[in-house]
């Protein structure tokens, strides 16, 4: 991709996401990896992570007349990544937060199979912004025990209202699919 360099941080997550068949690019060779992250294209990318590690091609399958998302939104309905009432709609075109994303690539049965790497009460202790209280804290909380998440900063602070850009997202997604690349932390 073009806005993709070997010294940036991002370069070897979007290389494997891309290689591994998680992401695209925007179109005309770009990758636009700070560009952030909306509720589609992270249902497309849970629709993704849960086909290819249930060995089928269902999210690849084009809908007549429909949005190039709404294959993904129906795969997740019916896989149970997706509830009905939770983001509809209204919400695809828009930003997507870091706790809406977790709760859906948690909700991933390669996420609920995937073995913890560090110790989910550790990782309790050193999130420092996540509220017990918060219903994504679970969803947070497996995910950095499962070597998937590592924070925004030298804290291992999540920011769970904040967005997340595409180059986030391929590294976690990348994370995903690859248990050579989860953190030890």
């Amino acid at each position: 991709f073009s806005a993709v360099s070997p010294p940036d941080w991002y370069a070897l997550w979007v290389d494997l996401a891309y290689n591994v068949g998680l992401t695209s690019g925007v179109g005309g060779d770009c990758f636009a990896p700070e560009r952030i992250l909306t509720v589609a294209e992270a249902i497309q990318l849970a629709a993704t992570l849960e086909s290819r590690y249930r060995a089928d091609d269902v999210h690849l399958r084009s809908r007549q007349g429909g949005s190039w998302y709404s294959p993904a939104v129906d795969y997740c309905l019916a896989s149970g990544i997706l509830r009905r009432g939770t983001l509809g709609p209204v919400d695809y075109g828009r930003p997507i937060t870091r706790y809406e994303m977790v709760q859906l690539f948690a909700a991933t049965t390669l996420a609920r199979d995937m073995p913890v790497v560090n110790s989910l009460e550790r990782m309790q202790e050193l999130i420092p912004d996540v509220d017990r209280e918060n219903p994504a804290s679970g969803a947070v909380y497996e995910l950095y025990a499962k070597g998937i998440l590592a924070g925004t900063d030298g804290h291992r602070t999540f920011n769970g209202s904040g967005t997340v850009t595409r180059a986030e997202a391929a590294a976690i997604v990348s994370r995903m699919a690859r248990a050579e690349q989860r953190l030890i932390l």
